[in-house]
């Protein structure tokens, strides 16, 4: 049974690792390759720097190291070329795992190189399959395409490297090593369908932490992720940004006269009504007591006081309101500067609530 619900799991896995957008899959193969570069690349560099002992068997073959030295030595060449790459781009994920093969294959191509120097070649067969354990663990951070274009790449290797080496069991390692391959790729398959499981389960921790639990927009925690250096991240060359902050009036005596259930209800209601009103690449973060911030994208201070003035009268006319409640709103346009927008915003509110309550007003 335990077999049969394993794979019922990795089937709905896969159908949602298939179901998934093109940037859905990107950021997830990118969190993939996060989480396992650090041990993937920490086996590959000190297996790399294990064939160098391998220079002592080469000794005993050949009764010198004359020949072998210089392959043998050659994966340290693959080494620095992997340590400068991925130092200057150890954020993108498509990189590293294109550096994680090139070290693999640097050590196919030093192996080879120095069987062709190997007056016995008899033991070749085990060294190319001992080199899937390198696919194996590569495959950890790549996709399960990489993993077949990995394969072929591989298998045209022995083939070329035949040419030169002779390989003595040349038709037993291909026998060997295309059912081998296509384990890998089913195993890797596998993985990365195990590895959804996790993704999503972060996904959903990660929202937890930036989701009001109350009124189930954002809190102040997402202020944390998408402002860095007081300013917005990811703002385009030429995009408009206004801010909102909206108070709901006389909050207090809302609680006071219906007590504190019907005071969580509204501010659900403000939740649920602002999510519905709002973009989807708008923020609406609950900001404290009865205090909401949203943050418009791609709108500017005049059709983002044109839509505040539209949310106030339909919350003014709302029949479905917990009770009848009415809101102040202060809007201005984002200046690149976040502490100093949220500034005028709240001078805005500040205004509004002591001229009256229930209106829009721009700074």
């Amino acid at each position: 049974m335990r077999i049969v619900d394993g794979a019922k799991t990795i089937i709905s896995l896969l159908r949602d690792l298939n179901s998934m957008s093109r940037d859905e899959k990107v950021d997830f193969y990118q969190s993939k390759c996060d989480y396992y570069q650090g041990i993937v690349e920490l086996g590959l560099v000190v297996s790399a720097l294990v064939t160098l002992c391998f220079i002592y068997s080469d000794y005993m073959i050949n009764g010198t190291v004359r020949h072998t030295l210089l392959p043998r030595l050659s994966i340290l060449f693959f080494i620095v070329i992997f340590y400068i790459v991925t130092h200057f781009w150890s954020h993108n994920s498509r990189v590293m795992v294109v550096m994680d093969f090139f070290l693999g294959h640097g050590m196919v191509i030093a192996a080879s190189w120095t069987a062709y120097n190997l007056v016995d070649r008899s033991n070749s067969i085990e060294g190319i399959i001992i080199v899937n354990l390198i696919w194996l663990v590569v495959g950890f951070v790549a996709t399960p395409m990489d993993s077949v274009i990995n394969g072929i790449v591989f298998i045209i290797e022995i083939i070329i490297t035949n040419i030169f080496n002779q390989y003595t069991n040349y038709d037993l390692i291909m026998a060997l090593e295309v059912p081998i391959i296509i384990g890998i790729m089913f195993v890797e398959y596998v993985m990365t369908a195990y590895y959804l499981d996790h993704y999503r389960v972060t996904q959903k921790l990660e929202l937890a932490m930036v989701t009001d639990p109350l009124t189930q927009v954002y809190n102040r925690h997402l202020l944390e992720k998408i402002i860095s250096k007081n300013a917005i991240k990811d703002v385009k060359t030429g995009e408009h940004i206004a801010v909102a902050l909206i108070d709901i009036d006389d909050f207090k005596k809302i609680n006071d006269e219906n007590g504190h259930y019907t005071g969580d209800l509204t501010l659900l209601y403000m939740g649920q009504k602002l999510s519905k009103e709002t973009h989807d690449d708008d923020y609406v973060i609950r900001y404290g007591g009865e205090e909401f911030v949203v943050i418009l994208r791609n709108c500017d201070v005049n059709n983002a006081c044109a839509r505040m003035e539209q949310f106030r009268l339909d919350i003014v006319n709302a029949k479905d309101t917990p009770v009848p409640f009415t809101i102040s709103v202060g809007v201005s346009c984002y200046t690149g500067d976040y502490s100093k927008t949220l500034q005028n915003v709240d001078n805005a509110l500040y205004k509004a609530k002591n001229t009256g309550k229930n209106k829009v007003v721009v700074m």
